[in-house]
């Protein structure tokens, strides 16, 4: 029986630049799609940041940075409507975060 080692007996042979290419591609095989938002959803997110604002109230914030989606969790603190972005405090550091990467909120329920 003959022990084929596949791709692995191919890499002496390639450029050390070939190999950076097919590892990096092969990562972003697990990279989230991008979806756009319908306006409802965009709605939704509104009121929603809108509703956690006023409340003073912590909300949970969905967002795509780097081809993955991570949660940011924290207080609004305010927005600003010229560079599109939010104000959001969170326990280490008031974060600045663009409109456009924000894919999700949710309020954050509280037991006192």
């Amino acid at each position: 029986m003959i022990r084929d080692r596949g791709s692995m007996k191919w890499t002496a042979m390639m450029l050390p630049e070939h190999l950076g290419l097919i590892k990096e591609w092969k990562q972003e095989q697990f990279y989230d799609k991008k979806r756009e938002l319908t306006e409802w959803e965009l709605e939704e997110i509104e009121q929603t940041i809108q509703r956690a604002f006023k409340m003073q109230k912590p909300i949970t914030l969905t967002l795509w940075t780097n081809n993955n989606l991570h949660d940011e969790t924290g207080l609004v603190t305010g927005t600003d409507t010229f560079k599109k972005e939010l104000l959001l405090e969170t326990d280490v550091a008031i974060k600045r975060i663009a409109f456009d990467k924000i894919k999700d909120a949710k309020m954050v329920d509280v037991d006192d």
